[in-house]
């Protein structure tokens, strides 16, 4: 794909990309980032998009897979940082591991339900979208995305 190609096709969909990012990392600079990050990794594979029927949905589905990693690097940064310290301020590092295993387990269990409803499940929960945001990113109507959450969540219960 033509450099010409590339800014036509991929690049227009650039504020599409970045509201989307925003909506999900709730951050500018993030969401730039994040943005930026796809857009790079599209040019590296451009050679790849010719046969993209509908770019603005690639374009936006591309940007919200690099969300959802800076989500996961994110938590998983802040376990390893909260670990830390959690151990040292309080001491009590039995409440630390349990907490720690219990994570771990709903983890384990989000990955069993439907990939719609672990989708679901994460922005609500990682990145903290309101129902409106993840019916906007999913592409499902509100109402779906609400019903998605509520089985979602009562599936959790009934595995745990």
């Amino acid at each position: 794909m033509a450099t010409e190609n590339f800014k036509h096709l991929v690049l227009a969909h650039y504020g599409s990309m970045y509201r989307v990012a925003y909506s999900i990392l709730r951050d500018s600079d993030d969401a730039q980032d994040a943005v930026q990050d796809a857009v790079a990794a599209m040019w590296a594979k451009r050679s790849m998009l010719s046969g993209i029927d509908n770019y603005e949905s690639f374009c936006v589905k591309a940007v919200k897979n690099r969300c959802i990693d800076m989500l996961r690097t994110r938590a998983s940064r802040m376990e390893m940082t909260d670990g830390e310290s959690g151990e040292e301020e309080t001491g009590c590092l039995s409440a630390e591991i349990e907490a720690r295993d219990t994570l771990s387990v709903v983890r384990t269990l989000v990955e069993k339900l439907p990939p719609l409803q672990q989708e679901v499940i994460r922005l609500r929960s990682e990145a903290d979208c309101d129902l409106q945001e993840i019916a906007a990113i999913t592409g499902v109507s509100h109402e779906n995305a609400r019903t998605l959450l509520s089985r979602a969540r009562r599936r959790l219960k009934e595995l745990y």
